[in-house]
């Protein structure tokens, strides 16, 4: 099975176009302009169908979202 870390750096890379070696886990994607806000729209909806996770406005912070390493260990608390 692919890891949750795989898959976000699948997505973010087919919704930006770019090759997912342009990028590390731990690349600052929004706060260093990788993504804008259309995109970080569609990675939260990729996250909640995907992982079935709910995910509140409240939560959508760069502490949670501004790195796939953010992403992911968001996910895992996300899921319990």
């Amino acid at each position: 099975m692919t890891s949750i870390s795989d898959q976000l750096r699948q997505f973010i890379a087919e919704e930006t176009g770019m090759s997912d070696d342009e990028f590390q886990n731990d690349t600052q994607l929004f706060s260093e302009g990788y993504i804008d806000s259309f995109t970080m729209t569609a990675v939260v909806a990729f996250i909640e169908e995907t992982y079935e996770v709910d995910i509140p406005q409240s939560e959508i912070t760069l502490e949670n979202f501004d790195t796939i390493d953010n992403m992911t260990a968001f996910i895992t608390r996300a899921k319990g």
